[in-house]
């Protein structure tokens, strides 16, 4: 049975893991402080950057990123959000910096103390990796990865040094905790595998997974028996008047954002043959062993792959997904093509056609942006009051942060 969402309460108790989280929530959800939200963006302005970026009022060359969404979708509940900027080059290196010089400011008074951080970037780990640096005795199962997470975590720091940047994070994280300020992050989305976001092994991180539209569990949660707080994931990011609309337009509206892009590869696509149109993986590609590493394919997908529409199944193999990963089965059930290097999928319509409509409701033009919505974004604060804004139709604006 799903979830009763707001029935005269935060939310159903199934909604959490223990009475720590739910209190983490209540309190960071009520609190007037802002969430802070660590992650990259072109709409909101991140506190810790001076540059300016583009002026969402200015129609012309605004845009949405990933941050924006997550930004967004936490604002739309809890009302005030504060961007912050972390590295665009993604690694445990950058985040790990990037997660100091946030706690940096915050002791510095740079900015104000949170209510909460809240970030969907994961810094994945393989519990098979944690289990190489434990004595066969000491071995961790996913059953008891919740339990005994503080070994997981000494694992991963004994590894290196002081540079290490696990412990950089663990420090980090502590560092939060002693101020009363919660974590909320994303479990991710691969499952099912061994994978854990290393940030949600660290007390005061709560590590958050996805309910699907129907109100269940999504089954591509990475490791589920370590998620704290289930919230509605399911998001659709659509055209509307005046710019982009997350959930209909019922919700929160970016004015002036554009698409530029991501129209014209629709417009290129939709309504021809996918045999006339679908690219041949390159057989230099198919032959790359197994243990060839992510970075290592990512290499070779910029020299060899042409930008085109390939097999979804083909470019995410190619990428090093397994085929049972839930990453995997959750975009071939958006469609059986995918465009490299945009992620943009297109599925086949009764006619044979390709067509573009991923997680939406049949309207066309409806845009999928990076995975924000699939992580739960983290969506910490399903409270009635979005509920009822949801039922009755009412517009909330949400502009970039000053």
């Amino acid at each position: 049975m799903a979830p009763r969402w707001g029935a005269g309460s935060l939310a159903d108790p199934r909604q959490f893991a223990s009475m720590e989280a739910e209190a983490a929530v209540a309190g960071a959800c009520a609190s007037s402080a802002p969430f802070v939200v660590l992650d990259t963006f072109r709409y909101y302005r991140p506190a810790n950057l001076d540059d300016d970026l583009t002026d969402p009022d200015h129609p012309e060359a605004a845009r949405v990123g990933h941050g924006d969404l997550v930004a967004a979708i936490a604002g739309r509940t809890h009302g005030r959000v504060m961007a912050y900027q972390i590295d665009p080059v993604f690694n445990a290196v950058t985040l790990a910096r990037d997660m100091a010089r946030l706690v940096a400011d915050i002791e510095a008074g740079r900015l104000e103390r949170p209510a909460a951080v809240i970030s969907s970037i994961v810094l994945p780990v393989d519990l098979d990796d944690v289990n190489g640096q434990l004595p066969a005795a000491e071995r961790i199962s996913p059953r008891d990865l919740a339990r005994r997470k503080a070994r997981a975590l000494d694992a991963l720091v004994e590894i290196a040094g002081g540079e290490n940047p696990y412990r950089i994070v663990r420090d980090a994280m502590a560092s939060l905790r002693a101020r009363g300020v919660p974590v909320f992050v994303a479990a991710g989305n691969t499952a099912p595998d061994r994978l854990v976001n290393m940030l949600a092994l660290n007390e005061g991180v709560y590590a958050i997974g996805a309910l699907g539209a129907d109100g269940r569990r999504a089954e591509y949660t990475s490791m589920p028996d370590m998620v704290s707080v289930w919230t509605p994931g399911q998001f659709v990011v659509t055209e509307t008047e005046g710019g982009v609309s997350l959930n209909r337009g019922r919700e929160l509206v970016f004015r002036g954002s554009a698409f530029t892009e991501e129209r014209a590869l629709i417009d290129r696509y939709v309504g021809r043959l996918p045999a006339e149109a679908a690219i041949a993986t390159p057989d230099v590609l198919a032959a790359l062993p197994p243990e060839a590493g992510r970075r290592v394919r990512l290499g070779f997908a910029r020299k060899f792959l042409q930008e085109g529409l390939y097999r979804t199944a083909d470019l995410l193999a190619f990428y090093g997904y397994p085929a049972t990963s839930g990453h995997v089965r959750r975009s071939l059930q958006q469609g059986a093509y995918m465009h490299y290097p945009s992620d943009m999928i297109f599925s086949v319509d009764g006619r044979g056609r390709l067509a573009f409509d991923p997680l939406g409701d049949g309207r066309p033009g409806q845009l999928a942006v990076n995975d924000a919505t699939s992580f739960a974004a983290p969506n910490v604060c399903a409270s009635v009051t979005a509920a009822t804004m949801v039922a009755s139709g009412a517009p909330v604006q949400v502009v970039g942060a000053r």
